[in-house]
Formats: C-alpha cells, sequence, structure tokens
C-alpha cells in the first residue's frame, strides 16, 4: 500500500480519531483503492501508534462499509455496492426534501445569503482539480438546510448516508461537466426558495441527489463487463 508522505495537522486528535479520519480520507480520495489490503501494523507505525487505536479506527470505518474486515485474516477497502449506493441516493433525495420542508419557515435572510456564497465559490471552482474542496462547498449548501431542520435523528442520518456515497462524489465532480451540473441545480433550489415555493424546491432538492445515480449506473454496467 502506498503510504502518502505525512502531514502535519492542526487539529489535536485522539489517535483513534486521527487514525480513522485520515483513512476515511484516503478510501474517498482514492488514496486507498476498493479491494486493497490494509495493514494495521503498517497504518500504526505511520502514526507511531499502537495497533489497538488502528484496530478500533478501521472497525468504525468498517461499519460504516468502507473496510471489509474477516478476523484473524485481512482487512481490505470495500469494493462498491451498486445496488446500495443507488438506494442511499434515493433515500438522501428523500431527507433532504424532507429537511427543507422542516426548514422552510425558518430560514433567514443570513442562511439563504450563506448558501449563495457556498454556491458561488462552488461555480468559482468548476474546473478546479481540487476535488475535496468542491465536494466539502457541496456539503456546506446542504447542511444550511439539514441545520436548520431542527431534528437530529435526521441530521445523523443523512450524515451516515453521505459518508456511504462519498467514494462517488469524488467521481461525480471529476467529470468537470458536474461541477456545473450542481451548483446549477443548487440555483434551482434558491431561485424556489427565493420565490417561497416549497414543491418546486424539493422537486429541485431531490433532483440534486438523484442525478448522481446514473453515474452508479453506468459504474455498475462497466464492473459487469
Amino acid at each position: 500500500m502506498p503510504i502518502p508522505v505525512k502531514q502535519q495537522t492542526e487539529e489535536r486528535l485522539t489517535a483513534k480519531a486521527l487514525v480513522y479520519k485520515t483513512l476515511r480520507e484516503w478510501i474517498t480520495d482514492g488514496t486507498l483503492q476498493p479491494g486493497e489490503q490494509v495493514y494495521d501494523q503498517e497504518i500504526a507505525k505511520y502514526f507511531n501508534v499502537s495497533r489497538t487505536p488502528v484496530r478500533e479506527a478501521m472497525q468504525l470505518l468498517a461499519d460504516q462499509k468502507l473496510i471489509e474486515i474477516q478476523p484473524g485474516k485481512e482487512s481490505r477497502v470495500a469494493t462498491f455496492d451498486y445496488d446500495e449506493l443507488e438506494k442511499s441516493y434515493v433515500i438522501l433525495a428523500e431527507l433532504h426534501a424532507l429537511a427543507l420542508q422542516f426548514a422552510w419557515d425558518v430560514l433567514t435572510e443570513e442562511d439563504i445569503a450563506e448558501m449563495e456564497r457556498v454556491n458561488e465559490a462552488l461555480k468559482n471552482r468548476r474546473n478546479s482539480a481540487d476535488l475535496h474542496k468542491a465536494q466539502n462547498l457541496d456539503k456546506e449548501f446542504h447542511d444550511v438546510v439539514v441545520r436548520n431542520a431542527g431534528n437530529d435523528f435526521l441530521r445523523n442520518f443523512t450524515d451516515v448516508l453521505h459518508i456511504q456515497t462519498l467514494r462517488i462524489e469524488n467521481l461525480y465532480f471529476e467529470e468537470g461537466d458536474n461541477y456545473k451540473n450542481s451548483w446549477q441545480v443548487h440555483e434551482k433550489i434558491l431561485q424556489a426558495i427565493r420565490n417561497r415555493d416549497l414543491p418546486a424546491a424539493c422537486d429541485a432538492m431531490k433532483d440534486n441527489w438523484l442525478r448522481t445515480i446514473s453515474m452508479v449506473q453506468r459504474l455498475k454496467e462497466g464492473a459487469a463487463e
């Protein structure tokens, strides 16, 4: 496994949290590829920690279906389950539309302005190679609505499902036109909010998430060939 050059971290994290955060980034950004073996001893040496926090972090990633662990044998980066990914996007579409309904009467001008600012930043990065930044901006946009929905269960569910889709999201933003598609759909959501048209806003919100399913289907077809 090619380990990246070690970078200094600005955050003060526990060993378990640091290993978890870093491994998750490596998996979602493609540094670690689906099916690639992950060695806890190698990871422990990289972070200069014992194998215990590494194994605990890897178990968290296994719970999130990003790593597959065979006790006493090996651990590998999980391969894509395309059928489950399709379902995840359908559920995310419904949850984010529901979040918009919950937040509808409490969204302020400041909230809308924040969404517009984030979307403008995403628009300006449409030709950038910084996929991680684009992904974060996309999440920031939707987090404004989820935050204002005021429901911890909904927020937790969307966060868990979003983790499942992170690898696909990176592939999505690798395709240049999808920068444009993403911010343009966001514009439709914002326009509907400005017009106080909840049905149109919910439709645009669902479309924002469902459009990625076509990529999942293409990847599924390619894997079957």
